[in-house]
């Protein structure tokens, strides 16, 4: 058989697989079968590795590798593409080994391996899952699936302990609990201790519990962080996706992973599942858990009343008045805002008057205050801020303060989605 005949009847299966993946979603069988019929004495076996770090697994991992395909066949989905079918010829260990990707748009849809040996087979096989199911960067996020987020890697690089605006106290605790994990390892075997910790966080929305994680996962930067979104499992209600992110997390440890209002992902439905896993039935030997909270009456009393689950929980309240006024200086001297700003406008004066009139503010609604603010004066042509501003501060203040006291229900809290960046912007294009 020639290369054209060869590369013709590989051709062919793949279009026999996407019509049947088309009509009855049998599109692997169809691949299988035909592999079958045309090699017939190698050994073939399914693996699901992530089809983002693929081809890049090929670049950095074999010593050569070619598509048996005519033309390329990606899906783009985010601005990122992979490939919606593919079939490969790889050099791997002296031997060559064939991939054949199912037709799918799931970007960890099946390979189906190709070799002459099942021991090649196998070994490639174990090679290729420990390459693909690192993130690309540090931080994955699941969401249905897992994925690469390097948006989230992005913001890790921005965020540090000093920029957290907390009680001396509370910050040290928690710090003390992420460095302690990560620095302390032999300390924890000696004392025949597992090498697991689970922090929880709870508070309010908007008082810097997102922050707290970021400012932890910063801090262990050798570590990749795995940020779990959401459950979206309606089938089994969550237990199949909570199987797959521990699997993940462990085959990744040591590792952070992060649960972001695990009040409203642990249910009725996948509570014993949930409660098995953290409590290690499978060994979570170097797993930092940190889950968060803004209705911890709504947490399952199982996961607070045993230390083994979560070993510290921190409470992110309120700020004091020494908060408030930190925060508000900050925000006024380091941030874009502060580049607006008239040199008359005494800012630790206006930080000092805005901490005074904000007590059970959230940092949130304090950055809203000056944001507000910023955007009043844009919409009126200020290309500046001057005392006027200042003025425009503090009306914020009293017309948030309203809006506070007129909510029955503190759990309505809500944070509000970012600073608002257009009334930044509109001022500095009218310099």
């Amino acid at each position: 058989m020639n290369k054209e005949q060869s590369r013709n009847w590989r051709d062919q299966a793949i279009n026999a697989a996407i019509h049947a993946e088309g009509f009855y979603g049998g599109g692997t069988e169809m691949l299988l079968r035909e592999i079958r019929r045309r090699r017939p004495a190698c050994a073939t076996l399914a693996v699901w590795p992530d089809r983002l770090q693929l081809l890049e697994f090929f670049e950095n991992q074999t010593r050569r590798w070619r598509s048996l395909l005519a033309g390329c066949h990606q899906h783009l989905e985010r601005e990122v593409a992979y490939p919606y079918v593919g079939w490969y010829e790889v050099e791997w260990e002296q031997a060559i080994v064939e991939i054949a990707l199912e037709p799918t748009y799931s970007i960890d849809g099946c390979a189906i391996i190709i070799a002459h040996d099942e021991e090649i087979a196998r070994r490639f096989a174990a090679a290729l899952e420990d390459y693909t199911i690192r993130p690309i960067g540090r931080c994955l996020r699941f969401s249905v699936r897992w994925e690469s987020a390097p948006d989230i890697d992005h913001e890790l690089g921005r965020i540090s302990w000093d920029d957290l605006v907390l009680p001396e106290k509370l910050l040290s605790a928690i710090r003390e609990s992420v460095e302690g994990f990560y620095h302390h390892r032999e300390a924890f075997t000696s004392l025949g201790f597992p090498w697991r910790r689970g922090l929880l966080l709870i508070g309010p929305p908007g008082t810097g519990k997102t922050m707290v994680c970021k400012a932890a996962a910063a801090a262990l930067h050798d570590l990749p962080f795995l940020y779990v979104r959401d459950l979206r499992d309606e089938a089994r209600g969550g237990r199949d996706a909570i199987m797959r992110i521990f699997e993940r997390a462990r085959k990744l440890a040591p590792c952070i992973l992060a649960f972001e209002d695990i009040d409203g992902l642990v249910t009725e439905e996948n509570r014993t599942i949930f409660l098995n896993e953290i409590d290690g039935f499978q060994n979570n030997h170097g797993l930092l858990i940190i889950a968060s909270s803004n209705h911890p009456g709504k947490i399952d009393e199982a996961l607070l009343k045993r230390p083994s689950r979560f070993d510290r929980v921190f409470h992110l309240g309120l700020p004091e008045f020494a908060e408030r006024y930190e925060y508000c200086r900050r925000l006024l001297s380091r941030s874009a805002l502060a580049q607006r700003i008239m040199p008359q406008v005494e800012l630790d004066v206006m930080a000092r008057q805005v901490a005074e009139r904000t007590k059970g503010f959230t940092p949130a609604y304090l950055k809203e205050v000056f944001v507000g603010a910023a955007l009043q004066r844009a919409q009126v042509g200020a290309s500046y801020l001057d005392e006027q501003f200042v003025s425009t501060v503090l009306e914020q203040v009293d017309e948030l303060r309203s809006y506070l006291r007129s909510l029955r229900d503190p759990d309505a809290l809500a944070e509000l989605s970012g600073p608002r960046e257009s009334a930044i912007g509109f001022l500095r294009n009218r310099r």
